[in-house]
Protein backbone atom coordinates (compact mmCIF):
# COMPACT_ATOMS: atom_id res chain seq x y z
CA UNK A 1 0.00 0.00 0.00
CA UNK A 2 1.19 3.46 -0.76
CA UNK A 3 1.54 6.02 1.23
CA UNK A 4 -1.33 7.99 -0.52
CA UNK A 5 -3.61 4.96 -0.01
CA UNK A 6 -2.50 4.64 3.83
CA UNK A 7 -3.44 8.46 4.23
CA UNK A 8 -6.85 7.45 2.99
CA UNK A 9 -7.69 4.75 4.57
CA UNK A 10 -6.61 6.70 7.93
CA UNK A 11 -9.48 9.42 6.86
CA UNK A 12 -11.70 6.99 6.11
CA UNK A 13 -11.13 4.93 9.41
CA UNK A 14 -11.14 8.44 11.31
CA UNK A 15 -15.01 9.33 9.64
CA UNK A 16 -16.06 6.14 10.33
CA UNK A 17 -14.81 6.28 14.13
CA UNK A 18 -16.73 9.55 14.52
CA UNK A 19 -19.76 8.70 12.64
CA UNK A 20 -20.44 5.42 15.24
CA UNK A 21 -19.45 8.05 17.92
CA UNK A 22 -21.78 10.47 16.78
CA UNK A 23 -24.44 7.13 15.99
CA UNK A 24 -23.71 6.08 19.94
CA UNK A 25 -24.63 9.70 20.94
CA UNK A 26 -27.89 9.74 19.21
CA UNK A 27 -28.52 6.62 20.60
CA UNK A 28 -28.23 8.05 23.72
CA UNK A 29 -30.13 10.86 22.87
CA UNK A 30 -32.83 8.90 21.49
CA UNK A 31 -32.99 6.64 24.84
CA UNK A 32 -32.83 9.63 26.52
CA UNK A 33 -35.83 11.12 24.67
CA UNK A 34 -37.78 8.09 24.97
CA UNK A 35 -37.71 8.32 28.90
CA UNK A 36 -38.90 11.15 28.98
CA UNK A 37 -41.41 11.44 26.80
CA UNK A 38 -42.65 8.42 28.48
CA UNK A 39 -42.62 10.27 32.05
CA UNK A 40 -44.10 13.51 30.35
CA UNK A 41 -47.02 10.64 29.28
CA UNK A 42 -47.83 9.49 32.77
CA UNK A 43 -47.71 12.88 33.88
CA UNK A 44 -50.41 13.78 31.39
CA UNK A 45 -52.29 10.37 32.62
CA UNK A 46 -52.38 11.83 36.25
CA UNK A 47 -53.31 15.51 35.30
CA UNK A 48 -55.86 13.79 33.03
CA UNK A 49 -57.39 11.86 35.98
CA UNK A 50 -57.33 14.62 38.39
CA UNK A 51 -59.10 17.41 35.92
CA UNK A 52 -61.57 14.55 35.93
CA UNK A 53 -61.72 14.92 39.63
CA UNK A 54 -62.25 18.04 39.97
CA UNK A 55 -65.06 18.26 37.11
CA UNK A 56 -66.81 15.98 39.49
CA UNK A 57 -66.08 18.02 42.32
CA UNK A 58 -67.26 21.25 40.83
CA UNK A 59 -70.67 19.78 39.34
CA UNK A 60 -71.39 18.35 42.90
CA UNK A 61 -70.50 22.16 44.56
CA UNK A 62 -72.50 23.11 41.97
CA UNK A 63 -75.28 20.66 42.17
CA UNK A 64 -75.03 21.23 46.28
CA UNK A 65 -75.07 25.69 45.41
CA UNK A 66 -78.29 25.19 43.37
CA UNK A 67 -80.22 23.06 45.95
CA UNK A 68 -79.60 25.69 48.39
CA UNK A 69 -79.38 28.54 46.30
CA UNK A 70 -82.40 29.84 44.14
CA UNK A 71 -82.22 31.11 40.65
CA UNK A 72 -82.10 29.23 37.36
CA UNK A 73 -79.61 26.81 39.17
CA UNK A 74 -82.37 25.79 41.75
CA UNK A 75 -84.44 24.95 39.18
CA UNK A 76 -82.16 23.08 37.16
CA UNK A 77 -81.43 21.29 40.48
CA UNK A 78 -84.87 20.41 41.07
CA UNK A 79 -85.51 18.84 37.48
CA UNK A 80 -82.22 16.48 38.09
CA UNK A 81 -83.51 15.40 41.26
CA UNK A 82 -86.52 14.41 39.72
CA UNK A 83 -85.27 12.93 36.77
CA UNK A 84 -83.27 10.78 39.10
CA UNK A 85 -86.36 10.08 41.43
CA UNK A 86 -88.07 8.60 38.40
CA UNK A 87 -84.98 6.35 37.08
CA UNK A 88 -84.64 5.01 40.83
CA UNK A 89 -88.94 4.12 40.70
CA UNK A 90 -87.87 2.71 37.16
CA UNK A 91 -85.85 0.47 38.70
CA UNK A 92 -87.44 -0.09 41.80
CA UNK A 93 -90.33 -1.33 39.70
CA UNK A 94 -88.45 -3.40 36.97
CA UNK A 95 -86.98 -5.28 40.22
CA UNK A 96 -90.54 -5.76 41.58
CA UNK A 97 -91.78 -8.20 38.50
Amino acid sequence: MNAKGYEEYLLLRRSVEALVSEHEKLRELVTDLENELSAVRKQLAEKNEEVKELQSRYERAKFSGAILGGGDDAAMAKKRVSELVREIDKCIALLDR
